[in-house]
């Protein structure tokens, strides 16, 4: 084990120096969820759940939730200092002041000095068999969980009015307990009472005691003791004695040990009253503070546990929460003394790193072997500008013109190339080789950011603008061809005897046959803007644009796309670098590193180790991924990288409220709910769902988005492990939620929960059908009644109608029949037997008509206007047909189909004759006229030239009572036309009456 931990230190030591790696770590604190940052206590129960108890209660964190309890809900107090977990499953937490309690997951229940404790202020739990052993500040008690007796053996040695219990262990099937002050004991359970043996005895001096054990941990049979400032390190004989194993060592005092798969032993310390604290490695008989490297900044840690299953430590400190730390050892960061890392190649093992301040040549293991600096560059330069007898080129030559004042510290390189058995360096001075020793062998003056070498070995160099070179004779800078064509080349690839480049403007070109050809102008490939470019396995190429698509292209035979990885499959707005391994495509971005494979997409990020997304160049040696940044470089394990990522197995439901009520406690167990379905009422239809995800890697990496029936549209991804679902209306549902682990690359959709609302009362059948019968009755009692009201009101109304209407004809009849007779009186009264014998016969004829018409309401306009005929026959006999009379019907009116009330006109005509002329009037006329107001109304006119005002005035009551039975009959008829007659009078040009009537056809 010595051997062990001395092989690890040493490589530890020499791989931090060499690499200054840093390992990804997580800091939860009260912003993620904890109770309280004052970490008490950390226990990984039997399932590998975290268990944390804190200053302000208990909390219980499943990949990066976090569900909390406190005295609330039943835990004895709410500082917790010990946690443990009995052979039954069951939970106990040690309080600082409120006994022990144990959850069975459904309830608390609590032991204090009532139930036989020496003192309610409890530090440490410990479970062994079936037993829970207490360690208070009075010394240690004994519980029987299947009976919940509590013994205490009563031989403890008091000192200073305490008997701290600091920690447990268990050696050859006993346990054995370390106090403060006191010494390392065992509790000898071989008798009916239990017994405290003394294992190792501190010795007092004064008031104090030189040794002390704040914490105990036991691996391989070593005890480590943790004393003030260092720890004492024992081997125990048997159980009888201890052995001083190594002399004391250390400069912290640690509260917590733990032991990793890789037998390192990590050990949490703090100070107390100096800055000594932190995360540290025992090893060798020392202690080495690692919390830099392990990424953690807090000095006052209490508590450090390891979890196996996934290769992670936890870190409890006083202040800032928990800590979460990978040792996996994926991602191997090297800060390279901050340089920016420009391009890699490789030789043989070597490793050949051009970055900001020259080139560097790692070995096999990463040691550095030797560096080209920035001043041997620049000497080369000066040594050839003075030496060489050929001219330096110039834009005259179509070359990119060099500035050759450009001091060594202003040098910028753009890239190397492995050409046979030499290197290619490309910088604003101009372009270098490099043997294989090392040395910088040859300087061309030429100006270049992308340059190579083509299928049939020509070297080749790109002008941003003027087009390519391809040379025979790179030295003397013998050029063979010029292709102005080709501009703007970002990126190239040899492949297949071809060679790609890519325009970041103008697409694809190939150069082959010692041709080049333009993709995007012949034709092939429409795609203008593209930046990176690599290969896979199966000779496929894969390109990208920097801010578009990947695509997979093969162009063996003829050019096909294989497949496009769209835009938003992507995570991260701009592509800085692409690789290919087997059947991976890894796609560089500011996010981290997508790992795209079979349609799905993997994200790495700084949760894993990424602390610096700034990425400049990458490059993939044997199994190796190595990418460059801004401030040095990353080494990942590709076997590591693409191993399949473990993903959500379950979801489980931690809160349920509805109506903005949580369900009662009850309903869960061990803090789950515990049916999968839930029905309410009607009026319980806004619900609050919080989930927890179980049995991923990493957290954070999810995202998640729901449905609540099969047909329904998935909502957006969301971060949030929480559902509202607001006023939901009555039915089924079952909600399913979809996990998008962006770690594992892989969706999984959950049936979460079945909710049945049941429908209102007013919604159930026989609610509906007594409604509905009840409506019907109604309605039918109303429509019955309303028929029997409107027939017996029409009946009224038309009785009414007609016994007024006749009335009114009765009226109107007697009065027309009296000047008749007055009119034939004065015939046969001036012995006239002609005019007597014609008027009675006309007489008669209109009394025929009048006889035939008034019983009826209405009569066509047809029949009207013949009465009118008749009876200004009659009329004007007494004038000697003295008066003009005309009736003019507009064409508009339909005579035979409209219909007005009979003898409606007569009164007013009868009005003419009687008051408007007398024997003696010039030129008396009466016109009629029938014309159609508009589509519904009928507009009557009876226009005089008679005495007007002055004949109104003189029978003002007739004339009134006529116009006022002539209206009563027309309201009566139509009760809508509530003015339809109008009178105008002039003093001496006659009278001018309007009627409207409405109008059926």
């Amino acid at each position: 084990m010595k051997l062990q931990n001395s092989c690890f230190f040493i490589y530890f030591i020499f791989t931090y120096a060499i690499f200054g790696q840093y390992l990804p770590s997580k800091n939860y604190s009260t912003s993620d969820g904890l109770p309280n940052n004052a970490v008490r206590s950390l226990f990984l129960d039997s399932s590998a759940i975290l268990w944390i108890g804190t200053e302000n209660g208990v909390s219980k964190m499943e990949n990066g939730a976090f569900s909390n309890f406190d005295e609330s809900d039943g835990l004895g107090h709410n500082s917790c200092w010990g946690i443990s977990q009995d052979s039954k499953g069951n939970m106990w937490f040690a309080s600082y002041g409120g006994g022990v309690s144990k959850f069975d997951g459904k309830k608390f229940t609590v032991f204090t000095t009532k139930n036989g404790l020496p003192s309610n202020r409890v530090r440490k739990v410990f479970s062994y068999r079936s037993k829970i052993y207490l360690g208070t500040e009075l010394g240690v008690s004994i519980l029987d969980i299947n009976t919940g007796k509590i013994a205490t053996p009563k031989d403890t040695k008091p000192h200073f009015g305490v008997f701290i219990v600091t920690g447990f262990f268990v050696y050859d099937k006993e346990v054995y307990f370390a106090t403060t002050n006191e010494g390392v004991f065992k509790l000898d359970e071989s008798g009916a009472v239990a017994k405290i043996v003394a294992v190792l005895e501190y010795t007092i001096t004064g008031k104090d005691t030189d040794e002390h054990a704040y914490s105990l941990g036991y691996f391989d049979s070593v005890l480590y003791a943790s004393n003030k400032g260092f720890v004492n390190t024992f081997i125990l004989d048997n159980g009888k004695d201890v052995i001083s194993a190594t002399p004391p060592f250390g400069q912290s005092i640690v509260w917590q040990y733990a032991k990793d798969k890789r037998d390192v032993i990590y050990a949490a310390a703090w100070g107390v009253f100096d800055n000594s604290g932190g995360l540290y490695e025992i090893a060798d008989g020392k202690m080495n503070n690692v919390s830099d490297y392990y990424g953690i900044d807090s000095q006052g840690l209490l508590n450090v546990v390891y979890d196996k299953a996934n290769d992670i430590l936890y870190v409890g400190s006083k202040d800032k929460g928990v800590y979460e730390v990978r040792l996996n050892k994926m991602i191997r960061y090297n800060f390279f003394d901050g340089k920016t890392i420009i391009d890699f190649e490789e030789l043989g093992d070597q490793k050949i790193i051009l970055h900001n301040k020259g080139v560097s040549i790692l070995s096999a293991s990463q040691q550095l072997i030797r560096t080209i600096s920035l001043s041997d560059f620049k000497n080369k330069e000066l040594n050839y500008i003075r030496d060489s007898k050929n001219r330096l080129p110039t834009h005259a030559d179509d070359f990119f013109e060099l500035n050759y004042r450009i001091p060594s510290k202003d040098i910028e390189f753009y890239k190397i190339v492995k050409h046979e058995k030499s290197f290619w360096v490309s910088s604003n001075i101009g372009l270098f080789e490099i043997n294989l020793e090392d040395k910088i062998i040859n300087y061309i003056p030429i100006h270049t950011y992308e340059f190579g070498f083509t299928g049939d070995q020509k070297f080749f160099e790109t002008n941003p603008y003027g087009g390519v070179h391809v040379y025979d004779n790179i030295y003397n800078l013998k050029v063979n061809s010029l292709d102005e064509k080709t501009t703007d080349i970002v990126n190239i690839l040899n492949h297949n005897r071809k060679t790609y480049l890519l325009s970041v403007f103008n697409g694809l070109y190939v150069h082959h046959d010692g041709q080049f050809h333009s993709y995007l102008a012949e034709g092939i490939w429409k795609e203008k803007k593209l930046k990176h470019i690599t290969k896979n396995d199966k000779g496929q190429l894969i390109l990208s644009a920097e801010f578009g698509n990947v695509f997979v292209v093969d162009d063996t035979k003829s050019f096909k796309i294989v497949e496009t990885i769209a835009k938003d499959k992507i995570i991260g707005k701009t592509i800085l670098f692409l690789e290919s391994y087997k059947d991976y495509i890894f796609i560089g971005t500011e996010k981290g590193i997508n790992i795209y494979q079979n349609g799905q997409v993997r994200l790495i990020d700084k949760q894993l180790g990424l602390i610096d997304c700034e990425f400049t160049t990458s490059q993939i040696f044997n199994k190796q991924l190595w990418i460059g940044s801004k401030k040095g470089y990353y080494i990942i394990d590709l076997a590591t990288l693409t191993k399949e990522q473990a993903t959500v197995s379950k979801l489980y439901i931690s809160k349920i409220a509805v109506n903005n009520i949580p369900l009662a406690k009850s309903n869960f167990y061990w803090f789950r709910f515990a049916a999968d379905e839930l029905s309410l009422d009607y009026n319980q239809n806004s619900l609050s769902i919080d989930f927890i995800p179980e049995g991923h890697t990493i957290a954070n990496k999810l995202k998640f988005r729901y449905r609540l029936k099969s047909a329904n549209r998935w909502s957006p991804y969301n971060d949030k492990t929480n559902l509202f679902l607001a006023y939901l209306p009555y039915g089924n549902y079952l909600v399913e939620v979809e996990v998008l682990d962006l770690n594992a690359g892989k969706s999984t959709v959950f049936k979460l929960l079945k909710i049945y609302i049941s429908p209102p009362f007013w919604f159930a059948w026989w609610f509906i059908t007594l409604t509905v019968l009840f409506v019907m009755g109604i309605v039918f009692y109303l429509i019955v009644r309303k028929k029997i009201n409107a027939r017996d009101k029409a009946i009224v109304e038309k009785q009414i109608t007609e016994a007024k209407f006749e009335a009114l004809s009765n009226q109107m009849n007697p009065h027309f029949i009296f000047n008749a007779l007055n009119s034939i009186q004065y015939f046969v009264g001036k012995n006239d037997e002609y005019n007597s014998t014609l008027y009675i016969s006309e007489f008669a004829g209109l009394m025929r008509k009048t006889l035939k018409n008034s019983p009826k309401q209405t009569i066509s306009i047809k029949d009207e206007v013949e009465y009118l005929n008749s009876y200004i026959y009659i009329e004007n006999m007494r004038f000697k047909d003295r008066v003009l009379c005309n009736v003019y019907i507009d064409p508009s009116v339909e005579q035979s189909l409209f219909e007005i009330p009979p003898m409606l006109i007569q009164p007013f005509v009868e009005n003419v004759f009687a008051h408007a002329f007398d024997e003696f009037y010039p030129s008396p006329k009466l016109n009629i006229s029938f014309k159609m107001f508009n589509d519904s109304i009928l507009e009557c006119k009876i226009i005089d030239n008679g005495k007007g005002l002055k004949a109104v005035k003189q029978s003002k009551f007739h004339v009134c009572r006529g116009i006022a039975l002539a209206r009563e009959r027309i309201i009566l008829l139509q009760k809508n036309n509530l003015d339809p007659i109008n009178i105008h009078f002039t003093d001496d040009n006659g009278t001018t009456v309007t009627i409207h009537l409405f109008v059926n056809a």
